[in-house]
């Protein structure tokens, strides 16, 4: 009959933890509260290029790199207070004084009363894995910057024929030509086509190419006129301005077109009918701009991508029309967030300094 004990039932738990500990490939240290090592294994050891007797009694810092110093101590104090330290990036330095990327997490270790005595920290190499990312980035970044020409060249190829295509459509406007009139409603749709294709390339010129802003004081309820002046509103659709006036320091263009992308997307989330109301809400030093829609909401599950570059639940758009926004609001150093249910609507709330 065969033997059914467990050959592992021999062994203790201390003895099973010091083999994981000694064999692991990964670097394991045990430190004190004071952040003196008292043991480490021998991937640390090897790792770093010290004998195991060099090691023992040195503080965590004499194996750190400069460049981490401020981050080894931010962890070693939040560990001391008890918080977690999980996957947390810091440069490690051999002892020939080369340097490599690492991830600690650290364990705390408690005595039988069960007092905080010290930690055993587990480190991971990733310098293969960073030079991966970082290659992968710039390789990302040289396509997009491919891209970005090319969107370039297309778009002023595409806007010379559709200027062509926008001045005749107004010169017809003026005709006095009863022949002309039957076409009209083409006329219309023509126009209405063209000035969407602009919008459009306009979008993609300004995200590939973002200009500097030309800071002049403005008024922002002339700015939200002037923006509503060039946008299709629906008859049914209610628009509410603010009685008040704000006048700061900005962009006036850019404003606009940040004003115009969400006032744009309202208007289309409603279709046509609803309510949009904008408000002002200034202090001292800075002016908070609120547009409410009564729209269908925003789903829970497309919330964290509505700023993401070419992301759109509409056939005719860009995708670019918030992101765009997004980074006009933080050139003029403001901020942009939202709030959305489901059947209730969507709240689009940003905030411009007076003076950027």
């Amino acid at each position: 009959m065969a033997d059914s004990s467990n050959p592992f039932d021999n062994l203790t738990s201390y003895e099973l933890y010091r083999s994981l500990y000694e064999n692991s490939p990964d670097l394991y240290r045990t430190i004190n509260l004071d952040g003196i090592i008292i043991n480490c294994n021998k991937s640390y050891a090897d790792t770093l290029g010290y004998k195991r007797s060099e090691i023992i009694g040195k503080h965590i810092f004499e194996h750190t790199d400069e460049e981490s110093f401020s981050d080894i101590r931010t962890s070693f104090e939040r560990w001391k207070t008890g918080l977690p330290v999980q996957n947390f990036e810091i440069w490690l330095k051999k002892k020939n004084g080369d340097k490599f990327l690492a991830l600690l997490s650290a364990n705390n270790l408690y005595d039988k009363n069960g007092d905080l005595i010290g930690s055993n920290t587990a480190i991971r190499d990733i310098t293969e894995i960073s030079l991966m990312k970082k290659d992968l980035s710039v390789l990302k970044q040289d396509r997009l910057d491919v891209m970005g020409e090319l969107s370039i060249r297309i778009a002023h190829d595409i806007k010379n024929p559709l200027g062509v295509i926008k001045n005749y459509i107004e010169l017809i406007k003026f005709e006095k030509d009863p022949v002309l009139d039957k076409y009209a409603k083409m006329f219309k749709a023509i126009h209405r086509a063209t000035v969407r294709i602009d919008h459009q390339i306009n979008e993609v010129l300004e995200f590939v190419t973002p200009h500097p802003l030309k800071i002049q004081e403005n008024s922002l309820k002339q700015i939200i006129e002037t923006t509503l002046d060039e946008l299709i509103v629906q008859k049914d659709v209610e628009i509410i301005l603010p009685e008040n006036d704000v006048v700061i320091n900005c962009d006036k263009q850019k404003i606009g077109i940040a004003f115009g992308n969400l006032l744009l997307n309202a208007m289309q989330a409603m279709g046509k009918t609803g309510k949009l109301s904008v408000d002002f809400t200034e202090s001292d030093f800075e002016v908070e701009i609120t547009i409410t829609d009564t729209g269908p909401g925003i789903p829970h599950t497309l919330t964290t991508k509505i700023f993401d570059p070419l992301f759109t639940t509409r056939q005719i758009g860009t995708g670019l029309g918030l992101p765009i926004t997004k980074t006009i609001i933080e050139q003029h150093l403001g901020k942009i967030d939202f709030e959305s249910k489901v059947g209730e609507g969507t709240v689009f709330r940003f905030t411009l300094p007076k003076s950027p």
